[in-house]
């Protein structure tokens, strides 16, 4: 997943991708990578829900992020703005992060 890529604007509104799953000729249309670079399109749900600091610190985890230092390094966020974002999807039971 590109990590940079996730914090910018979500491109697709998620109802247009709940739409499409639901839709056997839009799926054949789209194939089988469809929202691959996203996680699935399960996750590209999820993500559009977080906030552009959540969905950077969420991404690097999935890339293999262990603790603040690397995803500090990975996002180009401030420790406060990790350590923020991390606490949030901590409790929303999305990621566990080394301190």
């Amino acid at each position: 997943m590109d990590v940079q890529k996730v914090g910018e604007r979500i491109p697709v509104d998620p109802r247009v991708i709940d739409r499409i799953q639901r839709s056997p000729h839009m799926m054949a249309e789209q194939g089988p990578g469809f929202m691959e670079d996203w996680g699935g399109p399960s996750t590209y749900r999820e993500m559009a829900s977080l906030t552009s600091n959540q969905r950077l610190v969420w991404a690097s985890v999935l890339d293999g992020a262990t603790d603040y230092e690397q995803i500090e390094v990975m996002t180009g966020l401030s420790s406060l703005e990790v350590s923020a974002a991390a606490s949030e999807l901590q409790s929303l039971g999305k990621v566990t992060i080394e301190t």
